[in-house]
């Protein structure tokens, strides 16, 4: 499928550029369409918000699949994260009219736990929409995605532990997680897309399971920092949810996907050794 047109929708944020670059990478022909692009050699940005139904009308043609990343993961104004679903429904809209079928999206191991806050509840409405609208789709589930760079919390937590000697903790710190490295993600969508086959729905998680505990611990062996943890009550955070950017409803749930998902193979410690290294 070498030299076939592919657009990224949301090719600029934090996996997308990943994704983007290893298309390039194999030769594909690759646009993006981003409210902030990036200029990438090799690749046409296209400036814009899936909320504008009339540009996507206007750019949405003759691409062989559509990959679909974009969304509002963390804010405080909770009522962003309907935009979430109607950028998606336009998206389906234009692709059912202009005859497009191939779409990716790109969705959350959220959607596994039960009581989830406005973001995960959006997801789960997007699911539904991609589920049923026809379209020849294949969902991703991501578990946590972190790269080799300062923009993940596992470095914001080891910076936050170097300079306050605390280590901050929501609930018990042991629910469970299974973080990912964003391109063994890249690597894997590349691969669904050369051999795509409709109607899946693929949980990606790493290797590795592990808690929030664990990761504390490991940052304190590694750095020798004897940061004091502190766990802050998920209760008392739920009575100020309003003010926090992210879901606290289900927080405290295992965010692992329950059927078999598929593992990747970096090794998280080696890569977290690295992250603190930075």
């Amino acid at each position: 499928m070498a030299n076939k047109r592919i657009l990224v929708i949301g090719g600029s944020g934090y996996i997308g550029q990943d994704i983007v670059s290893r298309f390039v990478k194999s030769k594909f022909q690759v646009d993006i369409l981003s409210r902030n692009p990036k200029n990438i050699l090799g690749v046409r940005s296209i400036k814009g918000d899936v909320l504008n139904k009339y540009l996507l009308k206007s750019i949405i043609h003759d691409y062989e699949i559509i990959i679909y990343l974009a969304a509002i993961v963390r804010t405080i104004r909770k009522s962003r994260y309907k935009k979430n679903i109607r950028g998606l429904k336009n998206t389906i809209t234009v692709l059912r009219n202009n005859g497009l079928k191939k779409i990716i999206y790109f969705s959350t191991q959220n959607i596994h736990i039960k009581n989830t806050g406005p973001y995960g509840n959006s997801k789960k409405e997007c699911e539904r929409l991609i589920k049923s609208s026809n379209l020849d789709y294949i969902i991703i589930r991501p578990n946590y995605v972190y790269k080799i760079d300062k923009k993940n919390d596992f470095y914001r937590l080891a910076k936050i532990m170097s300079n306050t000697m605390v280590c901050p903790l929501i609930g018990k710190g042991e629910n469970k997680l299974q973080p990912v490295n964003s391109s063994d993600i890249s690597n894997k969508v590349l691969d669904l897309v050369k051999s795509f086959k409709p109607h899946q729905i693929i949980d990606i998680s790493g290797k590795t399971t592990t808690t929030l505990n664990e990761v504390a611990d490991y940052i304190k062996s590694k750095t020798g920092k004897k940061a004091i943890k502190i766990h802050l009550p998920i209760r008392l955070l739920k009575l100020i949810k309003i003010i926090i950017p992210f879901d606290i409803d289900g927080y405290t749930d295992d965010r692992i996907a329950k059927d078999n998902p598929v593992k990747c193979n970096s090794d998280f410690w080696k890569d977290l050794n690295n992250i603190l290294r930075l």
